[in-house]
């Protein structure tokens, strides 16, 4: 009985900890200026991380690289040239006032952020925000 309690126990703290640990608009709020910059660097790593992930496995198939790399740089010229820590720090910082948008995960709002950045028509961020507000996870 003790370790079926210990057990419960356990998975109580695990999912507390879980919950805590959601990347979305109230956490992004919690965080401190010089940690928001912190985080958006390691975000930048990991996409490029993504990128070679993207093509590890077909490294011997020239044709497809090509192609996963094209897109690649073709996504990354359009949403990501000459944006800053600072410039897309205070766009999520402007998304997430929104109460409506703080169970938006901080990836899908780096996204709609981005494409506001870009010059995506607002009718089309409209229907992309209402679509993350309506499907968070």
């Amino acid at each position: 009985m003790k370790s079926f309690w210990l057990t419960a126990l356990l998975f109580a703290l695990s999912f507390s900890l879980y919950a805590q640990d959601r990347r979305d608009g109230t956490w992004w709020l919690e965080q401190s200026h010089s940690y928001k910059f912190t985080y958006l660097v390691g975000f930048f790593d990991g996409m490029n991380l993504g990128e070679k992930f993207s093509y590890g496995k077909y490294t011997d198939d020239k044709g497809c690289v090509d192609k996963v790399m094209g897109s690649f740089d073709f996504y990354k010229d359009k949403f990501l040239k000459d944006v800053t820590n600072g410039q897309l720090a205070d766009g999520l910082d402007e998304f997430y006032k929104d109460y409506r948008n703080r169970k938006i995960r901080i990836h899908d709002a780096v996204w709609l952020t981005l494409n506001a950045i870009a010059g995506t028509p607002q009718a089309d961020i409209d229907k992309m925000v209402e679509n993350f507000r309506k499907n968070p996870d």
